[in-house]
């Protein structure tokens, strides 16, 4: 468990930015997921993803769309985009935000100029979202436990390529949606990335219990680069350093999941119930063409079996309540 006063800290870092000239190529982004109560279909809740991010890049596209970034001056004017899509309980909102805009940062704040303003704001512990005047999402941390405070990481690949990232796995939310009170939960990452995209599965879930769960298997020409299953039980911390995943079905996939060490296994299903996806191109030296598909599924977890090899003790979905995350498969590389 870790003080307020840590906490406090490490939120301060999320408007941090590097100072320096960002190398050619380097992106910064804030991403967050939200996750709210369906009336109408308890089983399929509602979900909204924005993104603010600056990249030094010339000219890159994303659906369809080219931007022409100027390069990053200092943090409280950036050239970037904000982007979003909203899966409102049965429609998804593609490009809900898709647009070029002004981004400025304080100590506390991010903001857009962009047709729909958007901000993200920090008071201690509290994390505000405004998306117009129809969205309002405030997001603070419920639990202490060291899984699901914020938490800071980087993975250098080769010399100095490699990210950053700043996440909060589970905060609860509360706002307002169109002047309607909303409930559930919510997931950030702040990333630093100075290296090639590679595709990759990553999956974050929320259980009614307190659990938490989340995996992540970036991979390029069939292996590995990183392999990870996390898994907060509400009470116990269990790590997998490997995963098997596989994924079936068309544009609502099924994604079957598993881990093992000496003394646990792992299996469980994220089964997917809605769709919205970034296709990300650019060329290399203005000649060669390359591209990313960025997919992402509103999902739950339909399945789950954690057994102790030891005792022989099981942990399974029924113990845990229901779920609601959001599983991610791209495909391609983005250079």
């Amino acid at each position: 468990m870790r003080p307020d006063s840590e906490m406090v800290e490490l939120e301060r870092k999320v408007f941090e930015i590097q100072n320096e000239p960002m190398p050619r190529g380097a992106w910064w982004w804030w991403f967050w997921l939200f996750f709210f109560n369906n009336p109408q279909n308890p089983e399929r809740p509602r979900q909204l993803m924005i993104l603010w991010s600056t990249k030094n890049e010339r000219e890159i596209s994303c659906n369809d769309i080219t931007f022409r970034l100027a390069p990053p001056r200092d943090r409280s004017a950036l050239d970037g985009i904000v982007a979003a899509w909203y899966f409102d309980g049965e429609k998804m909102h593609h490009n809900f935000l898709l647009e070029q805009c002004n981004l400025r940062i304080s100590d506390k704040e991010l903001s857009s100029d962009s047709a729909t303003p958007t901000s993200f704001s920090i008071d201690k512990t509290k994390n505000t979202v405004k998306i117009g005047n129809g969205f309002e999402f405030i997001a603070d941390a419920g639990d202490k436990h060291g899984f699901v405070m914020p938490t800071y990481k980087s993975n250098i690949y080769l010399m100095n390529k490699g990210y950053s990232l700043l996440r909060l796995n589970h905060l609860d939310l509360t706002g307002r949606v169109n002047n309607e009170e909303i409930h559930g939960s919510a997931y950030f990452q702040r990333v630093f990335v100075n290296a090639p995209m590679p595709p990759w599965y990553w999956g974050i879930f929320h259980f009614e219990g307190g659990g938490v769960l989340s995996y992540y298997k970036p991979h390029l020409l069939g292996k590995a680069l990183k392999r990870d299953i996390s898994f907060f039980d509400g009470e116990k911390m269990h790590k997998f350093d490997n995963i098997g995943i596989t994924r079936s079905g068309g544009d609502r996939p099924l994604f079957t999941v598993s881990g093992e060490t000496e003394d646990e296994r792992i299996d469980f299903n994220v089964t997917s119930y809605s769709h919205s996806s970034w296709t990300f191109r650019k060329r290399v030296l203005g000649i060669i063409a390359n591209k990313l598909v960025y997919n992402e599924y509103p999902a739950a977890i339909s399945s789950l079996r954690l057994t102790n090899k030891k005792t022989g003790e099981d942990i399974v979905l029924e113990d845990l309540g229901k779920s609601v995350g959001n599983a991610e498969h791209t495909t391609g590389l983005l250079i």
